[in-house]
């Protein structure tokens, strides 16, 4: 549930990258993030959490997930969005099963695991878990306890939006990939074999 790199640090450090991440996710949240409606966010808060299941493994990029969202509600409560830092840290947890269970050596395969996390991610969390959330929140709050569309109408609608805002996060993920897998954040690891660091 850890990268081997992060396993190997001090606990200092640990709580260091840890604070890193929910303290860039928090800016990507509530500073960076556009309401613009009740049940769509822009934010880039899938990067952040996309990185931390990279870096660190699957628990400690769910912590980053909800608890930098928690605190981003916190400074600017939109909505339903209190919630959201749980599929937040869902997709950060997916995401480090992924990059972290899937052995590879080359640039190539990196990329398809990240492209794997990023359609896993889209599938499970917004696909289903938000969509699902928004629906009923919109149901009891915004529509009177009345469903004034279909699930899968209201979907396709907010789908619309947020594959926008998705894609977004997916495409900067991609070009920051390799930069950052070059660098010893957490340790020595290396892209030449990016596999060592998680066994």
């Amino acid at each position: 549930m850890f990268t081997k790199a992060f396993r190997s640090v001090s606990v200092s450090r640990k709580v260091a990258m840890l604070a890193l991440f929910i303290a860039v996710s928090v800016v990507a949240n509530s500073v960076l993030g556009v309401d613009i409606g009740a049940s769509n966010k822009i934010a880039f808060t899938y990067l952040v959490c996309f990185f931390a299941g990279c870096m660190m493994g699957p628990v400690p990029a769910f912590i980053v997930g909800v608890v930098g969202d928690a605190i981003g509600f916190l400074i600017q409560p939109v909505g339903v969005f209190w919630f959201f830092g749980v599929t937040l840290g869902l997709f950060g947890f997916l995401t480090g099963l992924i990059m972290n269970g899937i052995r590879t050596k080359t640039v190539k395969g990196l990329y398809a695991k990240a492209v794997l996390a990023f359609a896993v991610g889209f599938v499970v969390v917004t696909c289903i878990v938000n969509s699902v959330i928004n629906y009923f929140y919109s149901y009891l709050f915004y529509w009177d306890g009345i469903f004034k569309k279909g699930f899968w109408i209201y979907l396709g609608g907010r789908l619309g939006i947020q594959s926008v805002v998705y894609v977004a996060n997916a495409v900067l993920s991609m070009l920051l990939l390799v930069p950052l897998y070059r660098l010893p954040l957490l340790g020595d690891r290396r892209l030449g074999d990016p596999a060592d660091r998680d066994e």
